[in-house]
């Protein structure tokens, strides 16, 4: 869903901003409603999250790879105008530091990432949620399809600017800059979404959700007024033990994309989704996969006994995601609209005039998620040396963002001056829940 330079006119993507610029200028403003000592760090958690699940790459229908982005999870628990400011500083940091999704393009790509998608999800889910409580499991549901109906829209967004290219840019005949026509690249985004990334997506938020209901509910409460109406309840989170919904969600999840990879592949194991399995090198994947678990297990531990006891979760949580990032690198293909000049040329025996000329308008230093060292990123470096770049480039690109988004709040509370800060209301919360919060509070 990262619409790299080259794919859209320049004319276009600057155009794009029209909407994504005064939707920042409103984030900017809105947002600050939001901000206290709890919210600014968890808004850069949050951040940090989706920037984190935006490195799994996961195969699709049609042979391609896509992703979650977690924009409705962050819009239910802080609000859309704050997923706007979350969302799009990781898009914009993931095409300045690593490439992912073009500069021309970022108006483009935060408009259906950071706008379109956090809206139209956390709408849904207040559709659906209705006057439920706070913390009941109907939220969770709707947590779960709203998301699913985020994300899809936001790749029909992007199926629609794909496709228009060729109609509004041509030349003799021939797309300046994305190939793919409205034919192709609307039923291509929605499939490899509405049956893919848009059902991790759920999960990822639904259980996101229901993490927060349980451990704290503070967060849900406390902005109660802002993000879901005053006279909300709150209610009792579900009693079922974590384990056992988490477990059934993923086992869930998991078989319904083997179902959807089986029938799109016509039945066959060596082409689930639709893309040829048989061209991956199984040892190299096997040798990657161990050299991954050794250093989860050296780095999560010490991780754990050395961070300050302020960050220990968090930090130990986000470095192990960051390890086990490189398992996308297994699947075969790449992300509908993605594809380099060599993959266009291959698909169609032609490259597009301006995706030739623009494709290469700016390299980033980590291009690819990965580092500029023969030994990461050299023509005949083994795919465990390309995982070992992965996840460095992924602890660099939480560290910068998680700062980028933490002082950028910080500023904007600054900036609010002497208005008043929101009223809060109340709430009974445990003795072991208070002093979770005054600790919170006083780092």
């Amino acid at each position: 869903m990262h619409i790299p330079d080259g794919y859209l006119s320049p004319v276009f993507s600057l155009g794009t901003g029209v909407i994504t610029v005064p939707g920042w200028a409103i984030a900017a403003q809105r947002v600050r409603s939001v901000l206290n000592n709890r919210t600014i760090p968890l808004l850069s958690i949050f951040a940090a999250f989706s920037f984190t699940i935006m490195m799994f790459n996961i195969p699709v229908p049609g042979g391609t790879t896509a992703h979650a982005v977690g924009g409705t999870l962050i819009a239910i628990v802080l609000g859309p105008w704050a997923a706007i400011i979350g969302v799009s500083i990781a898009l914009i940091i993931q095409a300045l530091f690593f490439g992912d999704g073009g500069i021309l393009a970022i108006f483009t790509n935060c408009l259906n990432m950071g706008i379109i998608l956090p809206f139209v999800g956390y709408f849904a889910y207040r559709l659906i949620a209705g006057r439920s409580p706070l913390l009941s499991t109907r939220r969770v549901w709707a947590a779960g399809i709203g998301s699913y109906i985020g994300i899809t829209v936001a790749a029909l967004a992007v199926g629609v600017e794909l496709g228009v290219q060729p109609l509004l840019f041509s030349d003799g005949g021939r797309p300046l800059y994305s190939p793919y026509g409205l034919e192709a690249a609307i039923p291509a985004m929605l499939l490899s979404h509405a049956f893919g990334a848009s059902l991790v997506e759920a999960l990822v938020t639904a259980l996101g959700l229901a993490y927060i209901q349980r451990n704290h509910p503070y967060y849900l409460t406390s902005l109660r007024a802002i993000v879901a109406g005053k006279t909300v309840e709150e209610g009792e989170p579900a009693k079922m033990p974590q384990w056992q919904l988490y477990t059934a969600a993923l086992v869930g999840i998991a078989v319904i994309l083997f179902i959807a990879g089986f029938i799109t592949g016509g039945g066959s194991i060596n082409h689930l989704f639709g893309a040829d399995w048989s061209s991956v090198n199984w040892t190299d994947v096997g040798v990657m996969l161990l050299i991954v678990l050794i250093l989860a297990l050296v780095m999560v531990p010490l991780a754990w006994f050395l961070l300050p006891r302020s960050i220990r979760k968090v930090g130990t949580a986000f470095l192990a995601i960051a390890i086990i990032a490189p398992v996308g690198l297994i699947a075969p293909g790449f992300a509908f609209g993605e594809g380099s000049t060599q993959d266009v040329q291959q698909a169609f025996h032609y490259v597009p005039k301006g995706l030739q000329e623009f494709s290469g308008i700016f390299s980033a230093p980590f291009s690819g998620y990965n580092l500029p060292l023969p030994f990461f990123n050299g023509d005949n470096a083994p795919l465990w040396h390309q995982a070992i770049g992965y996840e460095f480039s992924g602890i660099v690109g939480i560290l910068v963002l998680g700062g980028a988004v933490f002082g950028l709040l910080t500023l904007l509370k600054r900036l609010r001056g002497n208005e008043p800060a929101p009223v809060r209301e109340p709430q009974p919360v445990t003795t072991t829940e208070h002093n979770k919060e005054l600790a919170f509070d006083s780092k």
